[in-house]
């Protein structure tokens, strides 16, 4: 292997790491198990571990199919350029010949000179687009660093994009990605809203969101049990007792008999469905 590829394989061995945690259901997900333990009051219980691995099983639960569609995308083969499949050419009638006629003469032009064509035409840029107008966006910029030889791999890593391009847009709030994208074009960048880099960071916002709006909702029922934990212990004089020993078996039993676990997971999964 080239030193080209071994950088590539290191830099990929580096960043799917970050892409799992941060482009996937996992954000959410962790963030919601851990608050759980906070409300219940039991900081170790499950541990860390168990949270971080039941999070990580939940994101291969809701992202196999996501990952199918990518491989499957990265793997076929672009239709050809100006190809269109199951066209056919209708069939003309034949016309009789004409004769052909003289073309008419030109008038002889003296020191004519044919215009040179515009920067516009010829680069497709915009010639009236000052010298500081951006003229490329961020991934075409990235993709002309690229090698030539590697252009094939680099398309099928677009290609395979695709399905996370659109998972992400399907769990991204609107407001969000506008937020980001008006920020892209503040800062000089040209952006349709779609791209990667405008969608990662709209995606985790969303998702931070939801996660804590979820633990609101999971910390209320817990807190009241909480507030007359203690008030029945300041009322039967008890103040030496703490009031978490005692709320802790009663939020056990709470969330016990209502089935939480597996509503809670239910609900977080549905939310990808």
């Amino acid at each position: 292997m080239s030193g080209i590829e071994n950088a590539a394989l290191l830099a990929l061995v580096a960043i799917v790491p970050l892409v799992i945690l941060t482009l996937t259901s996992f954000v959410k997900l962790s963030v919601v198990l851990s608050l759980l333990r906070n409300a219940i009051g039991a900081p170790d219980a499950p541990s860390g571990l168990v949270v971080t691995g039941l999070s990580l099983v939940l994101t291969f639960f809701v992202m196999a199919p996501v990952a199918v569609h990518m491989a499957q995308a990265a793997a076929s083969q672009p239709a050809p350029k100006g190809a269109t499949q199951g066209a056919t050419v209708p069939t003309q009638p034949a016309q009789p010949a004409q004769p052909a006629q003289p073309a008419p003469p030109q008038p002889a032009t003296q020191g004519a000179t044919v215009p040179a064509p515009t920067a516009s035409a010829t680069t497709g840029r915009d010639a009236t687009a000052g010298p500081d107008a951006p003229m490329m966006s961020v991934d075409e910029a990235l993709r002309t660093l690229v090698p030539a030889q590697y252009r094939p791999q680099l398309d099928a890593i677009e290609r395979g994009l695709g399905p996370l391009r659109d998972f992400l847009s399907r769990n991204t709030r609107d407001a969000d990605r506008l937020t980001f994208q008006e920020l892209a074009k503040k800062m000089g960048n040209q952006t349709r809203g779609d791209e990667m880099w405008v969608l990662a960071p709209a995606f985790i916002t969303t998702e931070l969101r939801e996660a804590f709006a979820i633990a609101i909702l999971i910390f209320v029922p817990f807190l009241v049990i909480d507030l007359v934990v203690a008030l029945g212990l300041a009322s039967l004089g008890l103040q030496t007792t703490s009031p978490q020993t005692v709320a802790l078996p009663l939020k056990l039993v709470l969330f016990v008999a209502v089935d939480g676990w597996r509503l809670l997971l239910d609900a977080l999964l549905r939310g990808y469905a």
